[in-house]
């Protein structure tokens, strides 16, 4: 059976991800065929459609810098993992204000798409459109996430008819619609947390339901079957494959 191993990286959100440093560690170990990034690596603040034209907010920043710290913080260090996987980047609801200022304002074209910023060849990797998937087998898609009421992961599954794993909601759930005439046969939708700080600035210390996290998982290519472990971060670190990450 042909295995792949796939690490999943929700909503990293930077400048205000988490300390990345456990999760490099842990990669080391893991060795994944593939790093997904499920999409809001960067906030894009530049682009936001909530700041719009407050420039105060925008002291220091700007797309070109958005582009940098993606770079820095996450595509750099992806390339220098030992077993140099393949990297899947999900373009997300904040990815997709890019292309949103580029209809508002067509001198933007040509500069600030992600196609033309990051060079897909050196970090072996491919984008999947707003909205779309991404499937290493027949019964597994991983997507940004559409939905955030707050049963959203059994939503997800009806709507997709498949086992999906996603972001976009920051936090964890987890949904299982078995076959009524199949009891081997089910869907399981599920959410990753995070990677960015739960308590931003732009928040203003309002609750919410954040947690951090990410996800990996065993994919039978062949087979179409799957084992996924969600990892919760606490206080900057966490346990997996019989380890302690910090």
């Amino acid at each position: 059976m042909r295995q792949m191993r796939v690490l999943a990286l929700p909503d990293i959100h930077t400048p205000y991800n988490v300390d990345l440093t456990p999760v490099w560690k842990f990669s080391e170990d893991f060795k994944p065929d593939v790093v997904v990034l499920n999409g809001d690596v960067s906030e894009w603040e530049p682009a936001s459609h909530w700041i719009a034209n407050q420039s105060i907010r925008l002291d220091g920043k700007s797309i070109a810098k958005c582009f940098e710290e993606i770079k820095d913080r996450v595509l750099d260090p992806i390339r220098s993992i030992r077993c140099h996987p393949r990297i899947v980047f999900m373009k997300g609801n904040h990815e997709d204000w890019l292309d949103q200022c580029i209809d508002l304002n067509r001198n933007g074209k040509g500069y600030w798409e992600l196609e033309s910023n990051i060079d897909t060849k050196k970090y072996k990797l491919e984008f999947i459109g707003v909205n779309g998937a991404w499937r290493p087998c027949d019964n597994l898609s991983y997507i940004h996430g559409l939905y955030s009421n707050e049963y959203h992961a059994k939503k997800t599954v009806q709507a997709y008819h498949t086992s999906i794993l996603y972001g976009h909601t920051h936090d964890y759930q987890v949904y299982i619609q078995v076959s009524p005439l199949d009891i081997g046969h089910f869907y399981k939708g599920s959410s990753m947390g995070c990677l960015c700080t739960l308590n931003p600035h732009f928040m203003k210390n309002k609750p919410n339901r954040w947690v951090n996290g990410f996800n990996f998982a065993y994919v039978g290519e062949d087979s179409g079957l799957f084992n996924d472990t969600q990892v919760l971060i606490v206080k900057g670190g966490f346990w997996a494959l019989g380890r302690y990450y910090k």
